[in-house]
């Protein structure tokens, strides 16, 4: 329809991607975008185009990814959004194919000596707003009779600073996203193997 006439005629796709996540969405030092969600915005440009180059990546937060689309400042979102029943009927967007299941978990320093998410009672914790993030781990902490201090904060690289700094005990996002962000983002002197991420994922992310 109008949306795809619209992108041919503009002659490249508007993908909008999360700000950072190793094997997901990370532009390189050259400013080249690489990950799983990276050659998923390059298959519809191929398939649009014949050309995967014919994208242009924006980077948006959890709070600007849906308004982004809705606006047209994008044509699509691949920024591990969870595919919801409410975001897929209220929002007057579509959610595509599934390309990634992922669950939600919890990462701690390693020094807190814990080694169950069942421990966190009273913890401070880095999640970002207005995800299914937020809203699983007020259910989780509720569930488990436990309370919880949220250190609620948009960007995902000041989340990370936060965390590493120790501005809150735990962070928690989907799984791959912990992996990522310990492989990737530990700031020196600290290493990757300072950081525990728990057992537990308490969600279903499509």
């Amino acid at each position: 329809g109008k949306d795809l006439d619209a992108v041919r005629a503009r002659g490249s796709v508007n993908c909008g991607v999360g700000i950072g996540t190793a094997g997901f969405m990370l532009a390189d030092s050259q400013g080249k975008w690489k990950g799983l969600s990276v050659d998923v915005c390059r298959a519809v440009a191929a398939t649009i185009f014949g050309d995967s180059e014919k994208v242009r990546y924006v980077p948006l937060t959890s709070q600007q990814r849906f308004t982004a689309v809705q606006s047209s400042e994008v044509d699509i979102v691949m920024g591990n959004a969870t595919y919801t029943l409410t975001r897929d009927t209220a929002l007057g967007l579509d959610f595509t194919g599934i390309y990634y299941y992922d669950g939600q978990g919890f990462m701690v320093p390693k020094k807190l000596g814990v080694k169950s998410a069942k421990e966190l009672n009273g913890a401070t914790v880095c999640v970002a707003p207005g995800t299914t993030t937020e809203l699983n781990l007020a259910d989780y902490f509720r569930a488990n009779k436990m309370t919880f201090k949220p250190v609620v904060i948009e960007k995902v690289d000041e989340i990370r600073s936060a965390f590493f700094s120790g501005r809150c005990d735990v962070y928690t996002t989907d799984a791959s996203g912990l992996y990522s962000t310990r492989a990737a983002n530990t700031p020196a002197p600290a290493k990757p193997d300072d950081f525990i991420i728990l057992p537990e994922i308490i969600s279903k992310e499509p």
